[in-house]
């Protein structure tokens, strides 16, 4: 077992679930609220993720129902993205499109005939053949990127700024963990997460200041 990917595990499930409750109890806005209940089930797919790091032999059940949770979390992150859309009838119905659509990616991974693995490095591997790797990489980007806009409008400058460009960031190191098999990136990515969700955690968490005068 590698102690700094246990440490990485639990530091991101902690760091995700208190900015996701900050987010939820913030306020009246609804783009907040349901941003944050889309964080919060991020921090429970990587919880969930990281009973199967230190339980190997419930590995692979844990990464399914890790991955169900994760692609539920896209959804919300969907939503957050579509509250303005006026007519209450066409968010319903691009939610329904969602919902489908993580469906399909996970039917169609459940199919995939390759299985996750914990690397003698002690990595987790998804092991995502390259179609559901796309079809993840598209999902996620089209959920994650505009909502974080869409967030990240409501609060003033700097606080915007750093919002977009450090969850832009996550993004990013997220579709790298996704993707790569490479030892030195994977340490280097999981060093970027936890810098920035530092930074994201001393901003929003301890700086009262982000949360006055927001849209």
């Amino acid at each position: 077992m590698n102690i700094l990917v246990v440490f990485f595990f639990v530091f991101n499930v902690i760091a995700t679930f208190i900015l996701g409750a900050k987010f939820v109890k913030q306020g009246d806005s609804q783009v907040f609220k349901v941003f944050g209940k889309a964080l919060l089930l991020n921090a429970l797919a990587f919880a969930i993720w990281s009973f199967g790091v230190v339980q190997p032999e419930s590995l692979l059940i844990s990464v399914t129902i890790g991955s169900i949770i994760f692609l539920i979390s896209l959804v919300f992150m969907f939503d957050a993205s579509v509250l303005k859309v006026q007519m209450v009838i066409s968010r319903r119905l691009l939610i329904m499109l969602g919902i489908f659509i993580v469906l399909g990616i996970f039917a169609i991974g459940h199919a995939d005939p390759s299985y996750a693995f914990i690397s003698s490095e002690g990595f987790l591997f998804f092991n995502l053949g390259p179609l559901v790797q796309m079809l993840y990489v598209f999902v996620f980007a089209l959920a994650s990127l505009p909502a974080f806009e869409i967030v990240a409008s409501k609060f003033k400058n700097p606080y915007a700024t750093i919002f977009r460009y450090g969850f832009i960031a996550q993004f990013c190191s997220g579709v790298m963990l996704m993707t790569t098999k490479d030892a030195q990136v994977i340490y280097a990515t999981g060093w970027v997460i936890i810098l920035v969700y530092l930074m994201l955690l001393i901003t929003f968490l301890f700086n009262k200041k982000a949360w006055s005068d927001i849209n």
